[in-house]
């Protein structure tokens, strides 16, 4: 039964991944830039983003140089921020926030596409030794490269580049086509059921 309700769902056009702007087939993730003040976070932002990416969107995860879209950001900022102190004044916890900006691009024209989304993330943390703060940094990056993956690729309005030529030929073509009326018979007493 499942596999008939999967196979009906497949036929119909129906997919559980987040799509592509209409006319691309490809996205391509490049490494963001990193304006905050921790080295070789793009890095890691690279390979939570190329995972997500190729987890949720439905089309081929490629190079950016052979991409239809790429999706191109910064890390604004990364900071440490202090907060709970024990009675002999000792940080207890701790939180790491991430600020990312990323926007879609048009391979094709260079243009952006749709709107320019900022994200923002903190994890809190226990502090007992360093290995918390990266743990903290991996689990916000994740929450953020989701959360980029939705907002970027659920935008109502895309600015792709025109289709080619010969589409727009054939869009033309189908213009001049004049519509005939059908003729169908709507009473329900004749209508099988």
């Amino acid at each position: 039964m499942i596999g008939l309700c999967l196979g009906c769902l497949a036929s119909c056009g129906y997919s559980s991944g987040v799509r592509l702007p209409q006319g691309a087939e490809s996205v391509g993730v490049s490494v963001f830039d990193n304006l905050s003040p921790l080295p070789e976070i793009e890095r890691e932002l690279f390979a939570c983003l190329s995972t997500q990416a190729s987890r949720m969107i439905d089309g081929e995860l490629v190079a950016p140089s052979r991409a239809d879209v790429i999706v191109r950001g910064e890390i604004v900022d990364y900071r440490r921020l202090y907060g709970v102190l024990n009675r002999e004044g000792m940080l207890q916890q701790s939180s790491v926030r991430i600020v990312l900006r990323a926007w879609l691009e048009d391979r094709e024209t260079g243009e952006r596409m749709g709107d320019t989304i900022q994200v923002d993330q903190a994890i809190r943390y226990v502090i007992r030794a360093r290995q918390e703060e990266a743990g903290a940094r991996d689990q916000a990056l994740a929450q953020l490269c989701q959360e980029l993956v939705l907002d970027l690729f659920n935008q109502p309005d895309y600015r792709m580049a025109p289709p080619p030529e010969d589409l727009e030929a054939e869009q033309e073509s189908l213009d001049d086509l004049e519509l005939q009326p059908l003729d169908i018979d709507l009473d329900p007493a004749t209508v099988d059921t």
